[in-house]
């Protein structure tokens, strides 16, 4: 019972949504297949005004053609494709636009009269199109003006069938047997793809409709919409000038994803009694002249002449898996040769360097896993040029010539030190480990310096590399080691040799800022010694949550932390690939249970330690936790930090430790229950674009939060900024809870490009 109520306080209110499946894509719109890009809507942007600005700066990216053939086929024409044609024009490029039925097709699929908001309203456009506040039509008259004045190569019924590869070239064929062959693809068709349906009986009847196309068809009629997005609320107020009744009905308790200023005139309409409001509730069945709909408190039936199901569209992901374009989170069998590879490399590593240390069986464990990890990475590598390289690029070459030279460097230092008694500069496995570890989180982190171009990025990872690489590498490794040699850290007998560094166990340093229980040996330690009882103490249970308190969890995970360091680094490019389904929201709490059993090891060793010098049967408290504290090092402190920490980096997140398993996360997240500080948003700026969720390390619905403009209080925040950074429209705000109100973090000026 208990565990249910904790685990309900930690959580409380925490949002729990999923995010939309989009195509994969870089930085510059360009998808797995070298010089096909994606612009517009499905980028996972819904704003019409950004889907033009896309279409210009695809050409940033679109490698200059060296052929006679088109330089771009552009496939679609509503405001991305046009932006694209005509900065394609400006330019002096050849190109065509593809359009399978008639120019705007989206646009005049919508209904009548619909509101057409020009977001984000502080954009200086680049593109010719200048999207204004409007309607529906008004934006039509615009565009087909615009067309007209300035035609472009526009080839309209020309609905694309295939995109075939020919050499270092592109076939672009139509059902109507055209074929167009290019230089680079552009598609620009939206992601409004076929409607997403109820599941329900009833569900084909004649008086169901995906789609409003004029609120006037409703007149003097019994109206049922169902959904909660701005098309549906839009179309419950445009029907509500002409049916008898409109009733709308929508499975959560508010319109998250609706547009503020559509949510106030929602609010309107149904207090003049113009709209029924039915929350919560699901629709069952549909005959020809009812609905049936279960409700939190009982089943109703509803009179309903025409019904519109207004939930969504699906993506067209169909349309670009046939041409051969990567799905976010979709694994193909590369990627789970690849997942192998390293998750083989990790099982190296960590056992590698703790087999000069540890039991027997951990060097075969290790050598059976580079013989994997050299076989998955040498068919991976096959797997790659078969599928051809493409263009040249500068920073993917780069980093897989050093995680390469990083797995050959390792292999042959721990085979040498195992198999021929060699020591690489007469270090063992463990030192090399530690010094790749904080090579790969310079080396990244200036990457992620460089793109990710902010002042609070632009600190926090200088915080991270120069913590990592004194405290975890050239302090215990060798600044120590040639003080203590050339006598500057005292006698044996002093202070620093003895409580400090007893026996020279500079390997303790990592204590100074890996706090319990992150770093057990802090205070699970046979020969404890006050400094370090009165330091694990002081860090873990004083300064930790004072920091916390002030600035949030992220001020340890995202500036301080080991772990932290190597996923904002290394685990950056891969920060979307974290699971955000139900399973991995249960899965949240299971560095509970370890830190409970940290805590019980913990307290057993110490009163084992100091309470045998009074009563000498309590020695056998230390030895009941010896006896499971080596199965906890194995499961925990190899198994899930590094194993499972680092090897699952390429196939899901760099945080699936510190969101799933690391007990001082979990215990921290105690702490962030009290602490001021929060992620505020403008919820009248949020357009629900999930971009914030999406790009989330730690899987927060950020925008549960955003969309209801909620003060983000999650116990999982990180304070990495990736979501207030990426957020297209400035919703979001790093701040502090205080007695009078909001108070702004000054650290967090700048934050954005």
């Amino acid at each position: 019972m208990w565990p249910s109520f904790y685990f309900r306080w930690l959580t409380k209110f925490v949002p729990t949504g999923t995010v939309e499946i989009y195509p994969e894509l870089s930085d510059s719109y360009e998808t797995n297949l070298p010089n096909v890009f994606i612009i517009g809507d499905l980028t996972g942007v819904p704003l019409l005004k950004l889907a033009a600005e896309s279409g210009v700066n695809v050409w940033k990216h679109i490698r200059n053609n060296k052929t006679n053939c088109l330089d771009a086929v552009i496939i679609g024409s509503g405001p991305a494709g046009l932006s694209c044609a005509y900065e394609a024009s400006r330019l002096g490029k050849k190109y065509v636009v593809l359009e399978a039925n008639l120019p705007f097709q989206t646009i005049q699929s919508y209904p009548k009269q619909k509101p057409i908001f020009a977001e984000p309203k502080g954009l200086e456009p680049l593109s010719k199109l200048k999207i204004q506040d409007s309607i529906k039509e008004d934006l039509l008259d615009y565009l087909n003006a615009l067309l007209k004045k300035e035609p472009i190569e526009l080839h309209s019924g020309k609905r694309v069938s295939s995109i075939r590869n020919d050499g270092s070239l592109y076939i672009v064929e139509t059902e109507t047997g055209d074929s167009y062959l290019t230089h680079s693809v552009v598609i620009a068709i939206g992601k409004s793809g076929d409607p997403k349906r109820l599941g329900v009986k009833g569900e084909s009847s004649p008086s169901v409709s995906y789609r409003l196309f004029d609120p006037s068809d409703t007149k003097d009629k019994s109206i049922v919409i169902v959904g909660g997005g701005d098309s549906a609320v839009e179309a419950a107020i445009a029907c509500s000038s002409y049916a008898n009744e409109v009733v709308l009905i929508h499975r959560g308790k508010e319109f998250p994803r609706a547009k503020e200023e559509n949510r106030k005139t929602l609010e309107v309409k149904v207090q003049e009694g113009k709209i029924k409001l039915l929350m919560e509730a699901e629709v069952t069945e549909i005959s020809e002249q009812n609905i049936f709909v279960k409700t939190i408190l009982s089943s109703i039936k509803l009179k309903s002449d025409l019904v519109y199901v207004l939930i969504g569209t699906t993506p067209p992901i169909s349309f670009l898996k046939k041409i051969g374009i990567k799905i976010q989170n979709e694994k193909s069998f590369s990627d789970w040769v690849g997942f192998s590879s390293l998750f083989s490399f990790a099982v190296l590593a960590y056992f590698g360097k703790a087999s000069f240390y540890g039991p027997g069986w951990f060097s075969p464990l290790a050598t059976a896993f580079a013989s994997i990890s050299v076989l998955s990475l040498s068919l991976f590598v096959y797997l790659k040029l078969k599928a051809g390289l493409g263009a040249f690029q500068p920073w993917v070459f780069i980093r897989n010539t050093y995680l390469l030279g990083a797995f050959v460097y390792f292999l042959y230092v721990y085979l040498a030190a195992t198999y021929f008694s060699h020591t690489l500069f007469g270090k063992y496995p463990s030192f090399h480990y530690t010094m790749l570890y904080s090579l790969t989180i310079l080396v990244f982190g200036v990457r992620r310096i460089l793109v990710r171009k902010t002042d609070y990025i632009f600190y926090q990872t200088l915080s991270l590399i120069f913590i990592q690489v004194l405290f975890l590498f050239l302090l215990p490794e060798l600044i120590l080691p040639a003080l203590g040699d050339l006598g500057y850290l005292g006698s044996p007998e002093g202070y620093i040799r003895t409580e400090i560094f007893p026996n020279d166990a500079y390997w303790k340093a990592y204590g100074f800022i890996l706090a319990w229980p992150l770093s057990m040996g802090v205070l699970y330690d046979s020969g404890i010694t006050n400094f370090w009882l009165g330091y694990g103490i002081l860090f873990s249970f004083v300064f930790i949550p004072l920091l916390v308190y002030r600035y949030g969890k992220g001020a340890y995970c995202g500036w301080i932390c080991s772990c932290g360091g190597l996923a904002e680094t290394l685990g950056d490019e891969h920060r979307q690939k974290m699971p955000h389904g139900k399973w991995a929201y249960r899965l949240e709490h299971s560095g509970q249970y370890i830190l409970l059993v940290a805590f019980l090891l913990t307290l057993l060793k110490l009163v084992g330690v100091y309470g045998k010098l009074m009563d000498p049967s309590l020695v056998m408290s230390e030895a009941i936790a010896d006896s499971v504290k080596w199965i906890y090092d194995i499961v925990v402190d190899i198994g899930l930090a590094g194993v499972v920490g680092v090897g699952f980096y390429f196939l899901f997140s760099g945080r699936i430790w510190c969101r799933m398993f690391c007990p001082l996360a979990s215990l921290m997240h105690i702490y962030a229950k009290f602490s001021r500080f929060r992620i505020f948003s403008d919820k009248k700026k949020c357009i629900s674009c999930n971009i914030c969720t999406k790009n989330c390390h730690q899987g927060i619905d950020v925008m549960g939060y955003a969309s209801r403009g909620i003060p983000m209080d999650s116990v999982q925040c990180v304070r990495c900024s990736a979501c207030v950074s990426l957020c297209p429209t400035d919703v979001l705000e790093f701040g502090q809870l205080t007695a009078s109100g909001v108070r702004y973090d000054s650290i967090q000026a700048k934050l954005r490009k």
